[in-house]
């Protein structure tokens, strides 16, 4: 499989995009990769290699307080 990507444009309702986009970015990831990540998984499931990918990269902590500062 080769590294070369392809953009495609998607018509998407202004709400359901806006709510991607944070996603997204709550994720710390571009829009494209989340879009392509979704798109894939939908089309050829789990196993794709690129959705293995994404879904084993390193990913953010919960925000919040550690378990151990309860006073």
């Amino acid at each position: 499989m080769s590294g070369a990507r392809v953009e495609q444009t998607v018509a998407l309702p202004v709400i359901d995009a806006a709510d991607l986009a944070m996603r997204a970015a709550a994720q710390q990831i571009s829009i494209p990769d989340y879009l392509g990540y979704h798109v894939l998984r939908s089309a050829y499931g789990a196993m794709h290699p690129v959705v293995i990918a994404f879904e084993q990269r390193p990913k953010m902590g919960q925000a919040g307080t550690e378990e151990g500062d309860r006073d």
